[in-house]
């Protein structure tokens, strides 16, 4: 009998335990779930907020600061954005679609004037890249007060009277086409270089030996939470664009 009421009391000691084990791991697995749905919260509502900052300071083309001004609606976090412009040589561009464009800018603009300065007589390198899907060819437009200056590059001819390529990029060897454009061309009266991209999508790279004319705004954000949550978003603004329609005729 005593032996019965041992074992008894064993199984329930062990039932009990695998029922707080039980209890224990359902707890602490809602516990961590909670703590990560609240991760995720704040780490969407700190992105947000940092996007938003930078495209208010794009908007206002000023630093803003979190809580302040355009972004006074924001609260429990700390932060803002900064924006400015970049003086470089080299400026590269997303992927542009097949039959779209990228216009770059030759000369100083003045966004408030809509007007231009005069260009730097010196020739630029507009690099591209070839593909999985195949090489694509570019079409440039130099677009100058005196008139305009077109362009064809296929590097695989199989455009009738296009320019080859002139090798590999300088700046990015990944980039296996390049086409100068010499100084006499661009001369001190180039405003905009429109570039069309034909055959397949490609990212461009603008090159010169000096820093080029400043190509758009950047701002540069970073929000962080009450909780300590924080992000940074950087965000790129060019000079207007030119509309693709605008250089092609549809049928």
């Amino acid at each position: 009998m005593k032996t019965k009421k041992g074992q008894i009391l064993l199984i329930t000691v062990m039932v009990l335990a695998t029922i707080l084990t039980v209890v224990l791991a359902v707890t602490f697995q809602s516990s961590n779930d909670t703590k990560t749905t609240k991760l995720e919260e704040e780490s969407q509502k700190a992105l947000a907020a940092a996007e938003s900052a930078a495209e208010s300071a794009i908007k206002a083309n000023s630093n803003v600061t979190i809580g302040e001004g355009l972004l006074s609606s924001l609260i429990g976090m700390t932060g803002g954005a900064t924006v400015s412009t970049v003086m470089t040589n080299t400026f590269s561009t997303p992927i542009i679609n097949r039959d779209a464009a990228y216009t770059f800018y030759m000369a100083d603009y003045n966004i408030t004037t809509n007007t231009f300065g005069a260009s730097t007589n010196e020739g630029v390198t507009v690099c591209f890249d070839a593909n999985s899907i195949s090489d694509p060819a570019l079409e440039l437009t130099l677009i100058k007060s005196s008139g305009l200056k077109r362009y064809v590059v296929d590097p695989k001819s199989a455009i009738t009277n296009a320019s080859p390529s002139s090798g590999a990029c300088g700046v990015n060897s990944n980039y296996e086409y390049s086409f100068a454009i010499p100084g006499a061309d661009v001369g001190n009266d180039s405003k905009l270089l429109y570039v069309r991209v034909l055959y397949s999508p490609t990212k461009l790279i603008l090159t010169r030996a000096s820093n080029l004319p400043i190509q758009g705004k950047t701002a540069n954000s970073e929000v962080m939470t009450s909780t300590g949550v924080s992000k940074k978003v950087t965000l790129f603004q060019s000079y207007p664009q030119i509309p693709t329609e605008f250089f092609t005729t549809s049928y």
